[in-house]
């Protein structure tokens, strides 16, 4: 289904002379305005779609046509009437922000200034940033600004800490502020004391040691920095209060969520912390230390899929190296070059490993790493080979190299993303890999492809707007004689079933969710086994049938993560807005159940509604639930109550993609940027070791009989040695 419903009652017609009526609705309008189709969005109008029709999110055609840069469509709107300041309800954003913050559609932006969209402040502000005068002087011209802001960019302007003396044509912008005319202040808004309360808790810096503990007493806001007293909050703005020594709280979140608050000192640099997620309690400590764990004695030889054997992340059996040296060798099996550009993660059977990649035409393929909030797709207009790649385990010599495909992407990437996403996954007769150009196919252990099936394209994307494209990530799972892949993409996602012998499409299941990379996994269950599927809405199903369980929300909107499942429960989590829980839910758990925020439900054996990870895989691993949030903080959870065990930073602040994966007592967990770090899995935050691999580590590594193979964009390494 698309990712826009129908907000706007049922499907209006036109006549054509001639001609059949047909149904338009305002799907078609959105579609229209984001491609910039005029005639279309012309069309829609006089059948009388309202131009202010909304989505699901609540944005309306001007907000999409500002995104998309869309300069013809966003004038004819406002001709048309549109509310050039109605605001989507997740990111509280306007047509405006689309153009600026969101997209850097400048034209759009200066355009809708020149209309007098609100937010010209913001625009301003934007506008030094950039040195952008042009822009600066659409803001001005747009109308008055708020009495406040203006003073302040005056203030700035005649402070000794000024950044504006950088700026060329200084004399022309302080010209452009004298001329800036003031007018009165919004009236504050109003706040009971459930709003109040939404805004209360510990916010911790992202990478300083910052804590701020925000209580409700007797009906007013009270502040803490770093346990020291700053007193009452007084009200000064939307969200923004002051304490009387003067420190500015400025609380802000998606999804009418108070996410994070930014903290403004004089003296002090800006901070933005984010909402704590967990605090540990000594008891749960004291409880989970008379709890006798037991290690797994199984030898781990194969890493079949995503995150090795039903992705829980396991590689015991075999003792995994701590320390080596990548400059001299020491402890480095062997590497291997692959070509292209991959963010898969290597599988192992036997004595193989298999990856893939997708080589570019004369393109010299790059991903950005580091945290931020970019949604940027790549579009790579050249033809590329999709390809999948055999290595000798021991020796890393290639054993065969074949392609799968070759065509010009349908789809665009992330600027973090790959064209070759999606692990591999192997029984140790078939591969089974898939890619969002050349579609799913399956290959035998000589390399050879058995069948092959163009799925369309699979675009997912942001799910605000089809026009975004991240890329696919979805990897596949076997089950017995099955390929089964999780398809959530813009369009129509569903869940889907293949004959590993032949090819032939076994059942599919329609689902309704918002697009999602996760990969499905399997639990054992009192009635059978079930398919547990993340997404914004979370879903178990019959894995033979395809035939839904259960449902479980609510959920993030964006979901990355991987089901885990042990001992009879599943644990699903995921870290984006307007909630990041953690759920624990038993198998032969039936029908549809929603969670109440904050409070317990009979059929879950445990829930948290904040505590999610956004990007990496939870680990379960001894007893103990290892969350890895994408910000560099690593939580570790009594996995039978949900209770925090610790918490901790890593020791250098970087991005966390890939997902965890643990071996005899030892965890490994790996940076954007290229670090990895080994620490001692238990009830203690403790680094062993931590590596520099000097390139972006993005693909989870995988563990075969001692030996730890990561995937970097140039290739592999193995680390460790061959038993005897």
């Amino acid at each position: 289904m698309p990712c826009f419903t129908r907000s706007v009652g049922l499907c209006l017609m036109i006549a054509s002379t001639g001609l059949a009526q047909v149904p338009l609705a305002p799907d078609g309008l959105f579609t229209a305005a984001r491609s910039g189709d005029a005639e279309s969005v012309t069309a829609h109008l006089e059948a009388e779609v309202p131009v202010d029709a909304t989505d699901k999110y609540g944005a309306t055609a001007l907000l999409m046509a500002a995104s998309e840069g869309r300069l013809e469509i966003v004038e004819l709107l406002l001709e048309k009437g549109a509310d050039i300041n109605h605001a989507e309800g997740f990111y509280a954003a306007r047509a405006l922000d689309m153009a600026l913050f969101f997209r850097g559609r400048l034209d759009v932006a200066k355009v809708l200034l020149r209309h007098g969209a609100e937010g010209r402040e913001d625009a301003f502000d934007f506008a030094l940033e950039g040195k952008d005068l042009e822009l600066a002087r659409a803001a001005v011209a747009g109308g008055p600004f708020y009495a406040s802001r203006r003073d302040t960019l005056k203030t700035r302007a005649q402070s000794l800490d000024t950044p504006w003396p950088e700026l060329p044509n200084l004399p022309e912008w302080l010209e452009l502020l004298d001329t800036i005319e003031g007018r009165p202040d919004p009236p504050l808004p109003e706040y009971g004391l459930e709003a109040l309360n939404a805004l209360t808790g510990k916010f911790e810096g992202w990478t300083s040691d910052l804590t701020v503990e925000i209580a409700l007493r007797e009906g007013t806001l009270v502040m803490s920095l770093n346990g020291e007293s700053m007193g009452k909050l007084e009200l000064v703005g939307e969200n923004s209060f002051r304490s009387a020594s003067g420190i500015a709280a400025d609380f802000s979140g998606r999804a009418r969520t108070s996410e994070a608050v930014t903290i403004r000192r004089d003296g002090a640099p800006t901070e933005r912390l984010r909402r704590s997620v967990a605090e540990p309690d000594p008891e749960a400590l004291a409880r989970f230390a008379a709890f006798a764990q037991s290690e797994s004695r199984r030898r781990t030889v194969h890493w079949p899929g995503f995150r090795g054997t039903n992705a829980d992340g396991n590689g015991d059996g075999a003792d995994v190296p701590t320390t080596w040296d990548l400059e001299t060798g020491d402890g480095v099996l062997w590497r291997a070059e692959v070509a292209g550009l991959a963010n898969s993660s290597p599988v192992i059977w036997g004595d193989r490993v298999f990856v893939t990649t997708a080589v570019a035409a004369g393109l010299d393929q790059t991903i950005r790493t580091g945290l931020t909030g970019a949604g940027d797709a790549v579009d790579e207009k050249v033809e590329h080979s999709w390809r999948v790649l055999a290595f000798d385990k021991w020796t890393g010599e290639q054993v065969w190299d074949t392609e799968v495909a070759r065509a010009v992407p349908i789809t665009k990437r992330h600027v973090k993303a790959t064209q070759a996403n999606s692990t591999p996954a192997t029984d140790g007769r078939h591969i089974v890999v898939v890619f969002p150009t050349a579609g799913l196919a399956c290959l035998n252990m000589a390399g050879e492809l058995l069948w092959r099936h163009d799925l369309g394209g699979l675009n997912a994307g942001a799910f605000t707007d089809p026009g975004i494209e991240w890329g696919f990530a979805s990897s596949p799972v076997i089950y017995g004689n099955q390929a089964i892949l999780q398809v959530d993409i813009h369009g129509g996602p569903y869940l889907a079933a293949w004959d590993l012998e032949s090819g032939r499409e076994l059942w599919r299941t329609e689902r309704d969710v918002a697009p999602s990379w996760a990969t499905p996994t399997l639990l054992e269950g009192p009635d059978g086994d079930e398919l547990i599927v993340n997404g914004s809405t979370i879903h178990a199903y019959d894995p033979e049938t395809g035939i839904e369980l259960w449902s479980l929300g609510p959920n993030s909107e964006l979901v990355v993560a991987t089901p885990i499942v042990h001992n009879g429960v599943a644990f699903v989590s995921a870290g984006y807005p307007p909630i990041k829980p953690i759920y624990a839910i038993p198998a032969g758990t039936r029908g549809d159940l929603e969670v109440k925020p904050g409070k317990a439900h009979a059929s879950l054996l445990w829930s948290h509604a904040r505590g999610g990870a956004y990007m990496p895989t939870p680990l379960l691993y001894r007893g103990l639930l290892y969350i890895v949030h994408h910000n560099g903080r690593i939580v570790a959870y009594d996995a039978r109550d949900g209770s925090a065990i610790y918490k901790n930073r890593f020791s250098r602040t970087g991005a966390f993609t890939a997902s965890p994966v643990a071996a005899n007592g030892k965890l490994y967990v790996a940076t954007e940027e290229g670090l990895l770090y080994v620490l001692e899995a238990g009830t203690r935050y403790k680094e062993l070791a931590v590596h520099d691999f000097g390139e972006p580590l993005m693909a989870t590594p995988a563990i075969s009989e001692g030996l730890l193979v990561l995937r970097t964009p140039s290739g592999l390494i193995a680390l460790g040695k061959r038993p005897g």
